[in-house]
């Protein structure tokens, strides 16, 4: 099952790697810094403080994390690359809305091939999680967005 999930990592990776930039690398890299810092906060807290979930094997630390990282900064670079800035609150509404679904669609996979455990975690509460995570990293991106840029 792993090895399915290095494959699905590989292939985000490429996904992100060649799609056509509409943000500056500026504007990704600050949002997707917050976004890595805030989801390692995260996860520390809510796996070593109140055993909700963890990665992999709990009692020891897994270099697979690491594709769990890159496949999360893939997801994320597609995520911002695409979000609509210029657009209405409804629109980002529905935009945030749909990918709060993919994610949790992904936490899923990663819970069904076992890279991700539950302990009194649900995935309705990621859901949550998600969706206010996306707007507060809409919030970073739209703080950081060189207008002159994306017009």
């Amino acid at each position: 099952m792993v090895k399915i999930f290095i494959v699905t990592v590989i292939l985000v990776l490429l996904v992100a790697l060649k799609m056509p930039r509409k943000r500056t690398r500026h504007e990704l890299l600050a949002t997707i810094q917050f976004a890595l810092l805030m989801n390692f906060v995260t996860d520390l807290y809510l796996d070593l403080k109140y055993k909700l979930y963890w990665y992999f094997d709990k009692e020891q630390i897994e270099w697979l994390y690491l594709a769990v990282a890159l496949g999360e900064i893939a997801v994320l670079v597609i995520i911002f690359n695409y979000f609509p800035l210029i657009s209405n609150a409804i629109k980002k509404f529905a935009y945030i809305l749909g990918w709060t679904c993919v994610l949790v669609l992904l936490e899923l996979y990663a819970v069904y091939i076992k890279v991700l455990h539950y302990g009194e975690w649900n995935i309705i509460y990621s859901a949550v999680v998600y969706f206010i995570s996306m707007y507060i990293l809409y919030f970073v991106l739209d703080y950081t967005a060189d207008r002159r840029e994306t017009q």
